[in-house]
């Protein structure tokens, strides 16, 4: 892209702003559904895009979870739950979950069930206490491993907590898998997060492929070996 550049002063903006600008800038990002269960046997389900997969061995992935709510001073009911129990289940948000994901980002009273306001199906996780959501097309059933915080945890989008997490059982719809039994990511339709209040779809219709070559195996490279 080319053109005139304009330098975003981070210095003067609020916690939400700078954010903001991440959050606008950092896309598309995957969400992760996450469900936990709360003291009284409760299932919480919400939506978390600050994630990412962090490496295979122990499989690990990390999720920022804010230090408190937006409507009062309390702190996230994932987070609570999850502080508690060690455990939660990442479910995959395929296009079947699209339309209810803002649903499920509201702060409810604590004790609410978002899978019950949205319709969504828990079922059996294999290894972990919470529940799984039948409508994502895959479940990564997670223990944490650690957590970092960092910042003010008084101020909405000052503080987090940056949990580390031990992937301990992959379930996979049979309708994501390809022949071979890998996943196919053209089947998966994943929904991912651009900047408020935008989504975008993954699916066989706007992904590309681009062919990844050794740079040993570049021609001038084979070429320049070979003189």
């Amino acid at each position: 892209m080319t053109g005139t550049r304009t330098v975003l002063d981070l210095e003067n903006k609020t916690s939400a702003q700078r954010q903001g600008l991440l959050s606008q800038l950092v896309v598309p990002r995957p969400i992760a559904m996450i469900s936990t269960l709360d003291a009284n046997g409760s299932l919480n389900v919400a939506p978390y895009s600050y994630y990412m997969p962090v490496c295979g061995e122990p499989p690990t992935i990390a999720v920022t979870i804010g230090g408190r709510r937006e409507a009062d001073s309390g702190p996230k009911d994932t987070w609570a739950n999850i502080e508690r129990t060690g455990e939660f289940v990442v479910n995959v948000t395929g296009h079947l979950m699209a339309d209810q994901i803002e649903v499920a980002a509201r702060e409810y009273p604590t004790g609410t069930s978002e899978a019950d306001v949205t319709g969504w199906t828990s079922v059996p996780s294999q290894l972990v206490a919470p529940p799984s959501l039948k409508e994502s097309p895959a479940h990564l059933e997670c223990r944490v491993l650690e957590v970092i915080d960092r910042g003010d945890m008084t101020t909405p989008f000052a503080g987090y907590h940056l949990v580390l997490a031990e992937v301990v059982c992959i379930v996979a719809s049979d309708g994501v898998l390809s022949d071979t039994g890998r996943i196919d990511p053209t089947r998966v339709s994943p929904v991912g997060r651009m900047g408020f209040p935008q989504f975008v779809l993954a699916d066989e219709n706007t992904l590309f492929e681009q062919e990844r070559i050794a740079y040993a195996d570049l021609p001038e490279v084979r070429a320049a070996a070979e003189r």
